[in-house]
């Protein structure tokens, strides 16, 4: 679904590198100074990169003892011991971490023609159904303390429903929503800059979604997907306003929050017609999220399912 590291190869094995280099200038040989930099840069880092950073440090380290051009780490048995074992534990440490958050997210049973996950969200839960449609775009990314951010939308145009296009508009939303500070708006308008440099001609009817640790929704509507809240036993539309698709609106969309009497939330392809409106109500009184999410991506008819869709279940208030 997503990667999980926070820190890129590149980044991890030069910082693991210039740590070594100022140990040497400064004449740091405790095995806190060469170990604690290239140990936290690998537990941020994916299991596979976590083990090369490691053998890497390891490496510099065995040079500064090896060849002391510059004083280096203590060469005494026990100061060796220590960095390699730290050192030997980031790589497992990196993957304790990436169990815990696959864990968080986890794939569920569900229709072969559409992928369906499971989420926190807040203090509910969220599921995620991607159908993989021509131009869907669906991104979700866990941040800090069980918050979600969601992207789902359409690209139209030839050249910015391409696969490396959309995939470029998901990669770029799951950068901005791991950016602390960051809100739907400022996310927004790096996506609308994105689209118009891609491919001037199309744009991106999208909804963002963010969900605080509290369990707070807010969106932001930009030309779709279409928003559905069941409140009680009542299904009805979410009245949001409408900033206009990425790529093509002129003003900046304000963000609205979740009508309180909300115990359900969906976000789902376009309500045309009032047999597709009927679906998605049945859908939406689904027991269970998982279910309705997938019964949102059905069409009249059984045709093609159609996605991305989110569906929310929110605590009571």
């Amino acid at each position: 679904m997503r990667s999980w590291a926070l820190v890129s190869t590149r980044t991890a094995l030069a910082g693991a590198t210039g740590n070594a280099v100022v140990m040497g200038v400064a004449e740091v040989s405790t095995p806190l100074g060469w170990v604690l930099l290239p140990g936290l840069l690998g537990v941020s880092a994916r299991p596979r990169v976590a083990a090369l950073v490691s053998a890497w440090a390891a490496v510099l380290l065995a040079a500064s003892v090896v060849v002391p051009v510059v004083p280096g780490h203590r060469a005494d048995p026990w100061a060796l011991g220590a960095s390699v074992a730290s050192l030997a534990a980031v790589p497992l440490l990196a993957w304790v971490r990436r169990r815990r958050k696959q864990r968080a997210i986890a794939r569920v049973p569900a229709p072969r023609d559409v992928a369906v996950f499971a989420l926190p969200a807040g203090t509910g839960r969220a599921a995620l159904a991607v159908c993989r449609s021509p131009g869907e775009v669906a991104a979700a990314v866990p941040v800090r303390r069980d918050g979600l951010r969601v992207l789902l939308g359409v690209a139209h145009g030839a050249t910015l429903a391409r696969p490396e296009h959309t995939r470029a508009l998901e990669s770029a939303f799951r950068r901005e929503a791991l950016r602390r500070g960051r809100s739907l708006p400022e996310i927004a308008a790096t996506l609308d800059d994105l689209v118009r440099g891609i491919a001037p001609g199309g744009y991106l009817a999208a909804t963002l979604v963010a969900v605080s640790p509290d369990g707070r929704v807010t969106l932001l509507r930009h030309g779709g997907p279409d928003v559905a809240v069941l409140a009680g036993t009542e299904v009805r539309p979410a009245a949001l306003p409408d900033a206009g698709p990425l790529g093509l609106a002129e003003r900046a969309g304000s963000a609205a929050g979740t009508p309180a009497d909300a115990r359900r939330l969906a976000v789902t392809p376009a309500l045309d017609d009032a047999r597709s409106r009927r679906l998605a109500e049945e859908a939406l009184r689904s027991p269970r999220a998982v279910d309705a999410v997938v019964a949102l991506t059905g069409r009249p008819g059984g045709g093609r399912r159609t996605g991305p869709a989110l569906v929310l279940d929110l605590p009571p208030a």
